[in-house]
């Protein structure tokens, strides 16, 4: 978990480094950076958190880059998740040391854009011959698109959440097609249940999880102007509902929670049938359930609303690197978000969705072959991105999370939770400055 106070303090002290030194703003390289030819060495870093798998795929891309323009170095820097790299960031950012590029989430720019660390890729984007944004995913370019219309960042590794669950199980169940509904999900996985075995493994290592079903019961935490909406942490809310939902299952044996990616393992185990994850669960699966039986993939069931949450990074471009640094980097995410670039990223990587909606006809027979990613594709449309409001990252991973987690132990209603969440919401958001 994070820690609030801590973070509050890195954040403060960022904005008086920048108040103090006058660091470059608004993507405005430094004025001492003086441009450099195209044909000139340049090396840029790249801060990400592409472990295992994913870290040999990116690997491959920055070598198919590097052949293609030999005069960019590029340093690829992993940082193991979201609970170091964010803090990592911060602290390069008051050092005046940032890398070039970096994976991030958007909630994390809005304080980086209001420090002037984020460069605009607007101007370079228009700037760019035969370069448009016109093939990515609207749903997965507006989060890191701001109010004015000025792209900060651009989306990377990204996943929607599916189902995954053990064909044959279902099978003996008697249960011939997944199911499409909230009804028809419990009735299920009471179907599949039986003494020690709790069909439906819930993970909660973080909240996207949940935030499917909340999306589908139509919820949405952020009101105008940013401020948390009080209508989907209402006693007959969205919320409360989602919530209801688990809790039940979990109070009549049809599910379980487990503790970090454990459901992954039971899953594996045969000890569970069913387990919500993004495509990003696809290798491990395969990896630990080793051919025991068939996994089989498919859309959520839905509610009021048949969506599903995407969740991932995306790439942002800081200001204070050279202006041959930044030319270098913008090259450099052209190639990872292009057409090519990103047929390469899905089919070796077997866990990230394209960005781009030109992708699939490319990649045709790896789908036919990779059921998971074919179902996510189908269901990017309705896919929902977290908010990028700044006080939703410390509310999603502690207040909503630790809600969540209370409910299912039955520590508290889901009202009480949702009621409590409230006002911990707005508290985060008086002190990020949604309120004025």
């Amino acid at each position: 978990m994070k820690n609030l106070n801590k973070k509050r303090v890195v954040i403060s002290t960022l904005s008086s480094v920048v108040l103090a030194t006058g660091l470059v703003g608004c993507g405005t390289p430094a004025a001492s950076s003086a441009p450099v030819s195209s044909k000139s060495p340049v090396t840029i870093t790249f801060w990400n958190e592409m472990t295992g798998p994913y870290e040999v795929a990116l690997s491959g891309e920055i070598s198919a880059f590097e052949k293609l323009h030999p005069n960019i170095t590029v340093q690829d820097v992993v940082v193991p998740n979201d609970a170091a790299l964010e803090p990592k960031l911060l602290a390069s950012i008051v050092a005046q040391d940032p890398p070039t590029i970096s994976q991030m989430n958007p909630p994390w720019a809005t304080g980086f854009i209001q420090t002037g660390s984020l460069v605009n890729l607007s101007p370079m984007i228009a700037g760019q011959n035969g370069f448009s944004l016109s093939s990515f995913y609207p749903n997965m370019l507006k989060p890191g698109r701001w109010p004015n219309g000025d792209q900060y960042l651009l989306p990377f590794n990204l996943g929607a959440a599916i189902m995954y669950y053990n064909k044959d199980e279902f099978q003996k169940a008697g249960i011939s097609t997944p199911p499409t509904t909230w009804n028809k999900f419990t009735q299920d996985a009471s179907k599949l249940s039986t003494s020690g075995h709790q069909a439906f493994a819930i993970t909660l290592v973080h909240s996207y999880p949940w935030l499917a079903f909340f999306d589908q019961a139509g919820g949405n935490f952020v009101g105008a102007n940013g401020q948390p909406n009080k209508a989907a942490f209402a006693p007959n809310g969205p919320a409360v509902q989602a919530l209801t939902l688990w809790s039940n299952m979990i109070k009549n044996g049809s599910a379980v929670l487990t503790h970090g990616y454990a459901s992954q393992t039971d899953f594996a185990n045969g000890t569970s049938s069913i387990l919500i994850g993004t495509t990003g669960f696809y290798p491990y699966l395969q990896q630990a359930v080793a051919g025991k039986f068939p996994i089989a993939e498919a859309p959520l069931p839905a509610d009021k609303d048949a969506s599903t949450s995407l969740y991932g990074g995306y790439l942002g471009l800081f200001s204070h690197a050279t202006s041959a640094q930044q030319q270098a980097a913008f090259t450099f995410i052209k190639y990872l978000t292009s057409k090519e670039g990103q047929v390469y990223w899905m089919e070796n990587s077997q866990g990230y969705l394209p960005v781009r909606s030109d992708v699939a006809h490319s990649a045709a027979q790896f789908l036919s072959t990779h059921t998971a990613q074919q179902v996510s594709l189908n269901v990017l449309g309705s896919a929902i991105a977290e908010p990028k409001v700044a006080w939703w990252d410390e509310f999603s991973h502690q207040v909503l999370l630790n809600a969540i987690v209370g409910v299912l132990i039955n520590k508290e209603t889901p009202v009480e939770a949702m009621q409590s969440a409230y006002q911990q919401a707005v508290a985060l958001a008086q002190k990020d400055g949604t309120y004025q």
